[in-house]
């Protein structure tokens, strides 16, 4: 069993947080530190766009400042970001703990990210970005193109997964009037990564990708082909994005985080363990089924993977879910049900989650455990795996 003391754990934030997802983050996060108070035990969140209205937000900025007060956590703030939201000054007073990355034209906080990250994975060689959003409507793929830029500058191949709504970013043809054309970026760093031997990998999911028109049929042929996409991301099966997750490496998304030990020798099994977060309602958008499906891939695989319902993601597991017969949607309970006796794959649920709304699980998955915040610290940081990924859907 390797020494607890020496893990490291990172967080990264980017999209609005409720009260309920901080008040559970940082319950957690400072069970975490107080796990095994042996120096060398380090916990890093990071937070950029409009996760940075927390630090003002009066039901939340307590929390926040409550951790930052914990000697083993460090909450570090993009200050480009705080600028352009005007919430510079206004973080500054109400949340003193916090690091606020200095002005850096946009690049200085995800500098301090990447570095950060790459002193965490020792020797890695790559990092990567699943991206589940458009573009546009959302910053979030410029958040992407700022890490992923950031990590080629730092000497790292970049590697983008699109997934869900991030297919879009795929479009070829882009022309916003008045944002930075993602699409185009997203083609400049690949081919720039490439023609410096970064051996950078794009890919995008074949299923998300036909569901949304740039993956068609060719009659000709009998053979689906990319339609409408640009040339430098390849469109792949789920099951070859996921084969990259058992490398040593950093993998971030909109909202996610990584457990390491820098110390453990890189000729032991670092493959990385999975913790997915389902945070929304079963059928209003396909987060809850994309969550489930990437977790039943990368258990289908062998990669230990554990599903936490949580907050509004507690409403999969109650009542009985009948779907009509003309709605195409997968019942999310009868897909939980069916896998419950995968050898890899774990399911839990966050007790907090359906106190706070009065519910209870449906009968036939009552064999779910149900879990408190020191629970669910004790098993982000159970110290029998080398390495742990965290994902939010």
């Amino acid at each position: 069993m390797e020494d607890s003391a020496n893990y490291s754990s990172t967080f990264f934030f980017c999209t609005p947080l409720s009260h309920e997802r901080i008040i559970w983050c940082t319950e957690c996060i400072a069970s975490g530190a107080g796990i095994t108070p042996e120096q060398g035990r380090i916990f890093t969140v990071f937070l950029t766009g409009d996760a940075l209205f927390s630090f003002v937000d009066a039901t939340s900025r307590e929390s926040w400042n409550a951790l930052s007060k914990v000697p083993s956590v460090q909450i570090v703030a993009d200050g480009d970001e705080l600028r352009l939201h005007g919430l510079c000054v206004s973080v500054a007073r109400a949340a003193p703990g916090i690091c606020i990355t200095e002005r850096g034209g946009g690049t200085l906080f995800w500098e301090q990210l990447i570095s950060h990250l790459a002193a965490e994975w020792k020797g890695t060689k790559k990092a990567a970005f699943l991206l589940c959003h458009p573009p546009y409507m959302s910053r979030i793929p410029v958040h992407m193109l700022r890490f992923l830029s950031g990590a080629y500058a730092a000497g790292l191949s970049p590697e983008l997964y699109a997934y869900l709504d991030g297919l879009h970013n795929i479009h070829n043809g882009q022309r916003p009037s008045e944002f930075e054309n993602i699409g185009r970026a997203i083609a400049t760093l690949a081919r720039k990564s490439g023609e410096s031997g970064k051996d950078p990998w794009f890919a995008a999911c074949s299923r998300c990708a036909t569901a949304r028109g740039y993956f068609q049929m060719n009659p000709g042929t009998g053979y689906c082909e990319p339609a409408s996409s640009i040339d430098e991301i390849t469109i792949r099966p789920l099951k070859e994005i996921l084969s990259r997750f058992p490398g040593f490496y950093p993998i971030l998304s909109h909202t996610s985080g990584g457990i390491v030990n820098p110390d453990r020798s890189r000729d032991q099994d670092t493959r990385p363990r999975l913790i997915i977060f389902i945070t929304n309602p079963p059928y209003g958008t396909e987060w809850t089924f994309g969550g489930l499906s990437l977790a039943l891939a990368t258990a289908m695989e062998g990669i230990p993977t554990t599903v936490v319902f949580i907050e509004h993601g507690v409403y999969s597991l109650y009542g009985t879910h009948e779907v009509p017969p003309n709605d195409k949607v997968f019942n999310v309970q009868e897909m939980v049900a069916a896998t419950l006796d995968i050898p890899s794959l774990c399911y839990l649920v966050h007790a907090p989650s359906l106190e706070r709304r009065g519910i209870g699980v449906e009968e036939h998955l009552i064999g779910i455990r149900e879990v408190q915040n020191n629970d669910l610290a004790q098993i982000l940081w159970d110290h029998d795996y080398s390495a742990t990924r965290i994902l939010f859907f």
